[in-house]
């Protein structure tokens, strides 16, 4: 069907099948899709697995991250997925649950849960990490899941954004005190990202994650799921998304989760701002087993969805070689991989992975013109000892 309203920044003159294979949600298409196995190699019964020793006893149980060292499976289980929340945890009440979709629109709407749960349901399977995910955390804050829940697109084609609408804003039901110009006020947590980002990431709005109604920590009822975008990006608890014309500057947007950046030009040094949006290419070695003189090497990496086109190790200053990767169809998913190496001699070894996908992108050597913490994706070596 025909859309007679002016397409504005974003085409939304397209069919709803359309609109679902932009945002990569038709249905048939992740039905089909396959999840991967973990390789053989990490579940063998007669290896050994050999424990690092730059952080032994790691366990980011205080702030819901993962061990890496003890995935068991593709799919992150829910209580294995991090969890941050900013102001808190709102109690919502489903039956009484509202979600408004306003601003610069014609057709402005209001849905229940039910009405929500009643649209076609979409389940991609995405992975997000923490954008301050980091070498202290042994960069466990990063999860794979299942979510369900309605497209955003074809929600926000119905409303017919007005032609000056290029922002939407995404406001979730949780609320903390911020002073700003010497004034305290009360803030809804918040988000905004561009209709053009809209267009290119297919955003959803979940209900559901691994099957099963969002926990709370998660967002019960509803949150926004933005694939390839950092956890700061998935809003939950969410109850109103509105159309606007400039970008939000909310503490969210323009004061945390902001990175500086140095840069050479020109003899000398320029600094950059920028919102924390797209996860940058990054890997992860998570374990190393040995089955007597054969040590595998086995991790995780990922990207903004952009298909990786290798990850390589090296194993202390030899050359990099190219490790098997595991992949998934979908890239927007986690790859694992692997790297198999012998005859490591007693004493410690450093192992360091680095991942780079099609468009060139690779995990950088150096960050210290970085000087916020956020987006770390530099190289994580790991230490064992040999025996």
């Amino acid at each position: 069907m025909k859309n007679d309203h002016p397409a504005g920044p974003l085409d939304f003159d397209v069919s709803r099948r359309e609109m679902l294979k932009q945002a990569g949600l038709v249905s048939v298409g992740l039905a089909a899709t396959p999840v991967p196995g973990w390789p053989a190699s990490w579940f063998k019964q007669e290896v050994t697995v050999v424990p690092f020793t730059d952080m032994a006893n790691y366990r980011g149980a205080s702030r819901m991250a993962q061990d890496l060292r003890e995935l068991t499976s593709w799919l992150t289980p829910t209580e294995d997925f991090f969890s941050i929340g900013h102001y808190g945890t709102p109690e919502v009440d489903a039956s009484a649950y509202r979600l408004q979709v306003t601003g610069l629109v014609e057709r402005p709407i209001t849905l229940t849960l039910d009405e929500l749960k009643a649209r076609p349901k979409v389940e991609p399977i995405t992975v997000f990490e923490c954008s301050g995910n980091s070498r202290g955390l042994v960069h466990g804050m990063v999860g794979n899941a299942t979510w369900a829940g309605a497209a955003l697109i074809p929600l926000l084609a119905e409303v017919r954004p007005t032609t000056d609408s290029r922002e939407v804003y995404f406001w979730g039901a949780d609320t903390g005190t911020e002073e700003i110009r010497g004034q305290e006020y009360e803030q809804n947590f918040a988000r905004s990202m561009s209709l053009e980002h809209v267009n290119e990431t297919g955003p959803i709005l979940a209900y559901e994650m691994n099957g099963e109604p969002l926990p709370a920590a998660h967002g019960f009822p509803v949150r926004l799921i933005v694939p390839g975008w950092y956890g700061i990006a998935q809003v939950k608890w969410l109850e109103r998304i509105e159309l606007g014309v400039d970008r939000l500057m909310t503490r969210f947007m323009a004061k945390d989760y902001v990175t500086l950046m140095g840069r050479e030009e020109n003899g000398r040094t320029e600094w950059l701002e920028t919102s924390v949006t797209h996860q940058r290419v990054k890997s992860v070695i998570a374990r190393v087993t040995r089955a007597e003189d054969q040590f595998t090497i086995c991790g995780a990496a990922w990207s903004d969805g952009t298909p990786l086109d290798r990850v390589e190790v090296r194993v202390d200053d030899g050359a990099w070689r190219a490790a098997t990767m595991d992949r998934p169809d979908d890239p927007h998913t986690w790859t694992f991989f692997t790297f198999e190496t012998e005859g490591l001699t007693p004493g410690e070894h450093t192992l360091v992975s680095r991942a780079t996908d099609v468009d060139g992108r690779t995990q950088p050597v150096d960050l210290s013109m970085k000087l916020t913490r956020w987006e770390n994706n530099e190289l994580f070596e790991r230490t064992i000892q040999v025996s």
